[in-house]
């Protein structure tokens, strides 16, 4: 097996890696962005595409029982820019591993784009994962040995069914459309900014053209300056129809944000903004039901 096939392998689950931030000063294409769809008069609903009812996440520890996410429940729709906040250890991130199949519930029901999670098998759940949700970390997580447009293309490589050639063509688009130059395509995650790494992270997320991105900090190892514009760009990507789902402790994310939820001791304290859209309730006991 060689170095490349290895790190294939070993991508399939979470990569940790913290790499040194700089300024960058790359810009997103903005005609490379689907434009919104003027107005009509008597619009379709957008899709929902995220519901969660009663969904829970219990530990326990030194005999007592941890309650990291207790009974939330929510309904967000394609198009919608979706701002998770609280303090520290109040079961953010345990949320959106829970939404992003990262980590199972133990109790409550989840739907996405759809599909009733909880009936997918371990198998169908993975490739569900990598066809559907789009993840972006902290700390990008790409593979040091592997250039960007590599980076890019491996999740892709991973789905199977698609050419070389056409997952070549793939990653450059993405990677122009998130604002990196081509000279930059066949550079590795050392020789780039943090804010060049962190736009090839959101680049790797839509490879396999997502209908759900989470993300998890996004800027938190960014200065404000290298941060701006990457919060730009996930605002950009609701155009598209996208349901973008970002936790954080930055602010100037809320500023953009359609939905603020806080969360507190693993519930949810408030909803700023939240219109419970119409028929998610039919669509889950629909779901529920067919079980």
């Amino acid at each position: 097996m060689d170095a490349k096939h290895f790190h294939l392998e070993q991508q399939r689950e979470q990569i940790d890696l913290t790499l040194p931030v700089e300024p960058q000063p790359e810009q997103t294409d903005p005609r490379l962005f689907t434009e919104p769809q003027p107005e009509q008069t008597n619009p379709t609903p957008p899709a929902v595409t995220v519901i969660a009812e009663g969904l829970s996440k219990y530990f326990r520890s030194a005999g007592e029982t941890i309650k990291a996410v207790d009974e939330v429940s929510f309904a967000f729709t394609a198009g919608q820019f979706v701002a998770v906040l609280g303090p520290s250890g109040c079961g953010k991130s345990t949320l959106l591993y829970l939404l992003g199949g990262l980590d199972r519930p133990s109790a409550g029901e989840l739907m996405i784009d759809g599909v009733n999670v909880k009936r997918l098998s371990a198998r169908q759940e993975h490739r569900f994962r990598r066809q559907k949700l789009g993840f972006v970390f902290q700390s990008f997580h790409l593979i040091a040995s592997l250039t960007a447009l590599e980076n890019v293309m491996l999740p892709i490589e991973l789905m199977g069914g698609t050419s070389g050639a056409a997952m070549h063509e793939r990653a450059r688009f993405l990677l122009r459309q998130v604002g990196i130059n081509d000279d930059r395509h066949n550079h590795k995650p050392g020789k780039l900014s943090g804010g060049q790494q962190q736009r090839v992270a959101i680049a790797r997320a839509l490879a396999n053209d997502p209908r759900v991105i989470l993300a998890d900090e996004p800027t938190g190892n960014l200065d404000s300056r290298t941060g701006k514009p990457i919060i730009q760009l996930l605002k950009q990507l609701t155009q598209q129809g996208r349901t973008v789902i970002v936790v954080t402790h930055d602010r100037s994310i809320t500023e953009v944000a359609d939905v603020r939820m806080e969360m507190v001791d693993g519930r949810i304290e408030t909803m700023e903004n939240y219109v419970l859209p119409v028929n998610s309730r039919l669509l889950l006991e629909k779901k529920v039901h067919e079980r």
